[in-house]
């Protein structure tokens, strides 16, 4: 049992990392210290909507009738959307840089769409600074059917979060955990199980949010669910030291998977489909409770 449990265990901590096969392999971006605010003009832009996933500084492009061509660092002309699809010219030294297409001649043709989205390195943040607000510009030249345009925006830095209330609420959760099991009440179980639901509910939120590309790593978020709920159920169908052992796996798994996650409370943006709050709340449960249900279950072991 303990091995069969061992490797569900690593199995379910593999797949709940946050996805790698992203154009720019990277782990899930959680936190930032930057938002990317387009101007009014580029959100009006005639036939073109232009949209940014935070999570990887890129840029997604949808036409609606209309051909953008979108120009690189030199002038030249980069890529191509509209409605013949998605072309990139070869002989572009940015196109090249960015990884869109292999140094050459001509056009070459990456999709039969009318959107695209790229990793765009001219929306890096620039170097750190301590105000707070609105602290540089983007622009990146563009023509629209023929017309010049421009895809501008602003980079808003947010101020950092205060530590001293979160700390002080995993000091209380721990002091009370402390207490319960000086009161010879088990523990492990519910925190296994608290613990387990907190870093599931943080994976989706932050998978959802964070979509390399535009697209969501739905079988990613599946397969968590899944192997989420085999654990739940094993968990169930156990009793005694047996069901023990799995909640502390559980939590163990979950302190592991929130690991990643603690940017949230060192950065002002948080990547999330929930509002920032519950975000940070779910990965303080999923992390404190966690290790609580590990060390529970491994003092149960060691007084046995």
């Amino acid at each position: 049992m303990k091995r069969g449990t061992i490797v569900l265990l690593l199995a379910c901590v593999t797949l709940a990392l946050p996805a790698r096969a992203s154009a720019h392999a990277r782990s899930a971006t959680v936190a930032l210290d930057y938002r990317l605010v387009l101007d009014r003009e580029t959100r009006s832009l005639p036939g073109v909507t232009v949209g940014i996933l935070d999570g990887d500084r890129s840029l997604h492009v949808v036409t609606h009738g209309s051909t953008i061509v979108v120009d690189g660092d030199l002038g030249e002309s980069m890529l191509r959307i509209g409605p013949a699809g998605v072309w990139v010219n070869q002989a572009s030294v940015t196109a090249a840089a960015e990884k869109l297409a292999t140094a050459g001649h001509g056009w070459k043709k990456l999709s039969s769409a009318t959107a695209y989205t790229w990793h765009e390195h001219r929306l890096a943040p620039p170097p750190w600074q301590s105000r707070t607000g609105a602290v540089a510009q983007f622009a990146i030249a563009a023509k629209i059917d023929g017309k010049r345009a421009q895809i501008g925006g602003t980079f808003v830095r947010y101020s950092r979060p205060v530590m001293w209330p979160w700390l002080g609420a995993a000091l209380a959760f721990a002091a009370l955990v402390v207490l319960a099991l000086r009161l010879g009440r088990p523990l492990t179980t519910a925190l296994g199980a608290l613990a387990g639901l907190a870093a599931l509910a943080s994976l989706v939120a932050f998978s959802v949010a964070d979509a390399p590309n535009g697209r969501v790593a739905w079988v990613q978020i599946v397969l968590g669910i899944g192997l989420g709920a085999a654990m739940y159920g094993a968990l169930v169908r156990a009793h005694g030291p047996r069901r023990s052992a799995i909640a502390g796996l559980l939590g163990g798994a979950a302190a592991a998977v929130s690991l990643g996650s603690l940017g949230v409370f060192r950065h002002g943006v948080v990547i999330s489909a929930l509002p920032a709050t519950a975000s940070r709340i779910l990965v303080e449960i999923a992390f404190i409770a966690g290790v609580a249900a590990a060390a529970t279950s491994l003092r149960r072991e060691s007084l046995r």
